[in-house]
């Protein structure tokens, strides 16, 4: 449909001298139309039609005549976010804010008709390769099909804990995958309509997916700054991009597979080679939204669209494959692969003397590692068969191996290469003591992992066997090497070097570097990387991130990158998700040695075991005021950092689920289910027993983090902990309970049990997420499940054998054989009088929202103590009580705002320390009318501080204008979803212009 704004249109055919841009770049055209951000732009699929979407609420169609082009807009409700075409161009799809799906002729532009279903704004739409289907992701955290040859029925699937920010189908139409915030991507096998796969590796939201024409790879952008590229039959990582700055918004594919393209609010597009991931070109492209995916590839000829000028203008450039593809390597890429091995042991068993000798270091006498020890064990430099250098870093990772770590260990046991398992060669009485846990432990670990584990080869070391030989007969040992799946068994002494040299090259040929993801970096980041680890060598514990960029600064005045501040950032996060600094959610501070939060958390597990009443239970004031902290763990920190520690501490067993928090009678209490020692039912004795679950993991972590979700779902409230047994009240009546026993190291037994009050329909719902529990996180294969058949009058059990007999027979009971009362062998469904629904989703969504607001309560304790202000709300007094009603909210998320109240003035001071600004407008005056506030305003978005938002109170009128560009949150009507996008703006820093 051609309307009025036709002439509005326009083509510039620009001389390239007049345009920046690096070699095989030569601009053709710039296309400007649109009235506001554009957020995506498409190619038909015979090339001669690109389509826009925009926040102006348009789609605009460009035709391509020779050398011009027409625009033709197509008016929508809202902001549209996403388009596609279909495989023949007869129809676009695009998706808008207002919950809708719009199709539209491809060759007119009128439209055909809206899709309605979703209940969130639409991010992202996608056709099915046959051109049947049209996928389709949203806010409201589900994918849609819809099916074209049906009326276009929707059929919803859910697989996600957030938004769904992008939907891509495989070129041969069986997969569609969707990558959502929830740092995620499935896999959906369309043949049979169910998620078969899930990608984990982003560190961050993941924003945009791509795959290659051949359909072998997946790329992912993210907000972690990275692209990575996934095997997409093996589900593996296979490379990592690194190089961008900022959040990277779109991947692209060429056509023909040769290049990837990628966009990040960094202000640039970088060309990829994807035979060797080399860098090829950097496109200078400044942008303003940070929700945009402006970049696609022309399907026959080489050209490339991309954004400019605000994201309002389209760019249209010619690339030359031969300057492109034809470089030679350049040493700005910097190619390497890291490996990380780890030593796992009780404590005591030698593993920290194995450890020096290993990286190189003279061995002397240690006592207990506490937290985790990090040494560089290899780091050499081949050349690769075509030319390229790539580097190989190998990282030795010792853990501590008393009890009050295994609860923490466990969260460090990811993309393991090499894993040495050792025992004491001297212990008489349990020599092998430990062996069982920690093979367990890291075979969970993978399975955790899932499809993205990495090969992992397993050694079982004997330590210490200089002192008196190896105490355990060979064939026990050759037994247990076999039944374990060791792939060697070593016997050393650190001290005499016994065996040292073949361990440390079993290492080396134990790590598979070809199944290890290749990095493409650049120089400057080693160096960077490089600096950090000679900070943490020479033993600074937490820092600023600014006074790091400083003393950067000063060691090293050679650099002099006009972004080195956000590459040093950008370098800060790369250590951060390996595990090597942390970065505390507060103050900006840098935690150098996180070993740190380890042995604190060791300190108040141990704690609370030995709590005086048996109650694992420790008071939250006692804990930030570093009461149970040991003497060792408190040098060389003074009491500042020290509560910060504590804080980031506590935030992290609440995030893993460790530990509830729940009031007490002078405040919140932290407490810790598995460290119950006060006595319990006993299983013999436990009336009500009904089901036994069997399982092998790492059972303690287990077993608590299933009695901190039951805790927090809204339909189970915790009544009464003991040792190894917890009961729960269900809300609509009965008692349901959970006892635990170890059978063995790694093996646990979780008995259910209930009262008379608990209905067959609430013992099926909480006996279902246990099994859905146990099934997540324990060994798969491991899991087994058995009815215990018990009279309701006497008590007596009625053996396996009899039940299996009877069933056998037909029968569906059998009377008591001591009191002749009726027993029921009905089990599982069969005993439901009317279907009842699984309610696991239900308890998984209270469970992390409870778990999600007790995180935000300490990074808010951390943000209070550090004066760091999340927001400046600007707003005037007639709006004060909506306005407070927000900030409320805004804590509850972990976010600090801080209410400058109406009758002061906004100073330079005020902002000095303010990460973002966010206007509310109401029924008062709208506050920027105040020309010394603009100016400073101006002012503080002009530096790239932060984002800029205006917020929509009750009694804005519906009509008021707001400045283009700007970020708006519409709170009119008071939903939470409102204050959740405020939020997600706040702290997602974006950089935007302020307009009048």
């Amino acid at each position: 449909m051609i309307d009025q704004h036709l002439e509005e249109a326009q083509v510039i055919t620009v001389p390239v001298s007049l345009e920046t841009a690096p070699d095989g770049f030569a601009l053709r055209h710039k296309l400007r139309g649109h009235h506001n951000i554009i957020y995506e732009i498409a190619w038909s699929p015979d090339g001669r039609t690109l389509a826009s979407v925009s926040a102006d609420r348009t789609a605009r169609l460009w035709r391509l005549h020779g050398d011009q082009m027409v625009g033709i807009p197509v008016s929508h409700a809202d902001y549209v976010f996403c388009v596609a075409w279909s495989p023949d161009g007869r129809l676009l799809a695009t998706g808008a804010n207002d919950e809708t799906i719009r199709l539209t002729n491809g060759r007119t532009g009128e439209p055909i008709r809206d899709l309605t279903g979703h209940t969130g704004p639409i991010y992202s739409v996608a056709w099915s390769p046959d051109g049947r289907v049209l996928a389709s992701g949203s806010f409201d955290r589900t994918i849609r099909l819809w099916d074209s040859a049906n009326e276009w029925a929707s059929q919803e699937f859910s697989g996600h804990q957030d938004w769904i920010m992008s939907v891509a189908w495989s070129p041969d139409g069986h997969i569609l995958a969707a990558a959502s915030r929830d740092k995620t991507i499935s896999f959906w096998d369309m043949r049979q309509g169910k998620l078969f796969r899930k990608l984990r590796g982003h560190f961050d939201i993941i924003n945009h997916i791509a795959w290659s024409p051949d359909g072998a790879l997946l790329a992912s952008a993210s907000d972690d700054m990275t692209v990575r590229l996934w095997d997409a039959a093996a589900g593996r990582l296979q490379a990592v991009l690194e190089g961008h700055t900022d959040l990277v918004l779109c991947v692209r594919f060429s056509p023909d597979g040769a290049l990837l393209a990628s966009k990040s609010r960094d202000g640039t597009v970088r060309l990829w080679r994807c035979d060797t991931w080399e860098l090829v070109a950097t496109l200078e492209e400044p942008l303003k939204s940070d929700f945009n995916t402006g970049l696609s590839f022309h399907p026959q000829m080489p050209l490339l669209a991309t954004l400019g000028a605000g994201d309002r203008t389209i760019r249209i450039w010619h690339l030359d494959d031969v300057t492109l593809l034809g470089a030679n390597f350049t040493t700005e890429t910097w190619h390497y692969r890291n490996a990380k091995v780890v030593l796992v042991g009780d404590t005591g068993v030698g593993k920290s003397g194995l450890g020096l000798v290993l990286s190189g270091r003279p061995f002397v006498r240690t006592g207990s590692t506490h937290g985790c020890k990090v040494w560089t064990f290899d780091n050499e430099t081949i050349t690769l068969p075509d030319g390229r250098q790539e580097t190989r870093e190998t990282l030795l990772w010792d853990l501590a191996g008393q009890p009050g770590y295994r609860l923490t260990n466990q969260l460090h046991l990811n993309e393991v290469a090499v894993a040495l398992v050792v025992f004491d060669a001297n212990n008489e009485v349990e020599p092998l003591a430990g062996v069982r846990h920690w093979d367990r432990a890291l075979r969970q670990a993978a399975h955790r992992q899932g499809d993205a584990a990495l090969p992992m080869t397993k050694y079982l070391v004997a330590a210490r066997a200089d002192i008196s030989g190896v105490s355990v007969w060979h064939s026990r040992l050759r037994s247990l090497v076999r039944e374990m799946g060791f792939d060697g068994y070593f016997e050393t002494s650190a001290k005499e070097g016994w065996q040292i040299p073949e361990l440390r090259d079993a290492i080396r040929q134990g790590i598979d570097w070809e199944s290890r993801p290749h990095v493409s970096s650049n120089e400057l980041f080693q160096s960077i990387k490089q600096f950090f680890i000679e900070q943490k060598k020479g033993g600074h514990i937490l820092s600023t991130t600014d006074d790091l960029f400083r003393l950067f600064c000063q060691t090293h005045p050679h650099q002099s990158a006009g972004d080195l501040q956000a590459r040093f950032e950008t370098a800060l996060s790369r250590m951060e998700n390996r595990g090597l600094v942390r970065k505390l959610r507060f103050g900006s501070y840098v935690l150098l040695q996180p070993e740190l939060l380890d042995a604190y958390a060791s300190d108040l597990v141990n704690a609370a075991q030995n709590s005086a009443d048996g109650l694992g239970t420790l008071p939250e004031t006692e804990v930030l005021n570093g009461r149970y902290l040991t003497p060792t763990h408190t040098n060389h920190v003074n009491p500042q950092q020290q509560k910060l520690l504590l804080i980031a501490t506590v935030e992290e067993l609440i995030r893993h689920e460790i530990i509830l928090k729940e009031p007490g009678e002078t405040g919140a209490d932290l407490i810790f289910p598995s460290k119950f020692t006060r006595p319990g039912p006993t299983v013999p004795d436990v009336p009500g027993k009904t089901i036994r679950f069997t399982f092998e993991g790492s059972v303690r972590n287990i077993y608590a983090v299933l009695t901190v979700r039951l805790a927090h779902s809204h339909l189970f409230e915790k009544k009464e902990m003991w040792q190894n047994a917890a009961t729960f009240t269900a809300t609509v009546g009965g008692v349901c309970g959970l006892h635990l026993r170890e059978l063995e190291e790694g093996m646990g037994e979780l008995t259910l049990f209930y009262d008379e009050a608990a209905s067959e329909a609430t013992r099926y719902q909480f006996e279902d997420y246990v099994a859905v529990h146990l099934e997540r996180r324990a060994l798969p294969g491991s899991v087994t499940r058995e009815r215990l058949f018990i009279c309701d009058h006497c008590r007596v059990p009625v053996t396996a054998q009899q039940v299996t007999a009877r069933r056998g027979r037909g029968l569906k009971q059998m009377n008591c054989p001591v009191c002749d009362h009726p027993i029921s062998l009905l089990d599982g469904r069969e005993r439901l009088a009317q279907p009842v629904t699984s309610v696991v989703a239900e308890i998984d969504e209270a469970a992390d929202a409870r778990r999600d607001r007790d995180v935000a309560e300490l990074i808010l304790k951390g943000k209070v103590t550090t004066n760091d202000y999340d927001v400046f709300l600007c707003y005037n007094d007639a709006d004060a009580t909506a306005v407070k009603v927000i900030a409320d909210q805004l804590r509850e998320r972990g976010v600090l705002p801080w209410l400058l109240p109406p009758t002061q003035t906004v100073t330079a001071d005020t902002l000095a320390h303010i990460r973002s600004v966010a206007i509310c407008v109401g029924r008062g005056k709208v506050p920027w009318r105040d020309n010394e506030t603009v100016k400073l305003l101006q002012h503080f978005v002009s530096q790239g501080i932060g984002p800029f938002i205006i917020v929509a109170l009750p009694g804005c009128p519906d009509g008021m204008h707001f400045p283009d560009g700007i970020l708006q949150v519409n709170w009119r009507g008071q939903e939470a979803a409102g204050v959740d996008m405020l939020a997600s703006f706040i702290q997602a820093k974006p950089k935007y212009e302020l307009e009048k």
